[in-house]
């Protein structure tokens, strides 16, 4: 109701959607003078919540990743790193994939599976956490907290599984209204993650 009454969503021009993400995802549309109202069950990944380096969107979370020839990131607050927060975590699944470590199901590759182009430092950079490949995001060097910090195979889990639960809400409510998501005119993001 406050992202309603915070938006104007009511009001809105044509179809509009808001999107609180969070432990639960609420989601409204409005189109048509009707508006439709849905909450998914999204789980804490966004938060940061059971991921294993996560934390909420504060001073000291990575909050943007940028993979090139080396991995660049932004912390909030411009301080040394001690977790990832949502924004980073979503930044780094859509990195590793554009850059073929991380399979479009949703796999982290092993190191002999890597695309031969792949930039050394991206390549030393998989590293092996409980059995598993995970992904070294900040040396121990680089942390607050002189530990490093790497996104494992059960993180990316935990996304799939987030974003599978907000996207279905969506997907039940354009379909509710007769619409598609190109048909929207407008889509708002809510809550702390909307903030980074």
């Amino acid at each position: 109701m406050a992202g309603i009454l915070a938006t104007g969503l009511a009001e809105a021009p044509g179809p509009t959607m808001l999107v609180d993400i969070g432990t639960n995802g609420e989601i409204v549309l409005v189109s048509g003078g009707q508006m439709w109202a849905a909450s998914t069950a999204a789980g804490p990944a966004f938060e940061g919540a059971r991921i294993l380096h996560g934390m909420r969107a504060s001073t000291g979370a990575i909050e943007k990743v940028i993979l090139d020839t080396q991995v660049r990131i932004n912390v909030i607050g411009d301080v040394a790193p001690v977790g990832l927060c949502g924004s980073a975590l979503i930044d780094l699944a859509a990195e590793l994939l554009r850059h073929g470590i991380l399979s479009p199901e949703g796999r982290l590759l092993p190191p002999q599976n890597l695309p031969d182009s792949l930039p050394p430092e991206l390549r030393h950079r998989l590293v092996p956490y409980n059995q598993h490949s995970s992904f070294l995001l900040a040396s121990e060097a680089e942390t607050a907290t002189g530990r490093p910090i790497v996104v494992t195979q059960r993180d990316f889990r935990e996304l799939q599984l987030a974003s599978g639960a907000i996207r279905s809400g969506i997907a039940i409510l354009l379909k509710r209204a007769g619409l598609t998501a190109a048909d929207l005119e407008g889509f708002l993001v809510a809550g702390g993650f909307g903030n980074f």
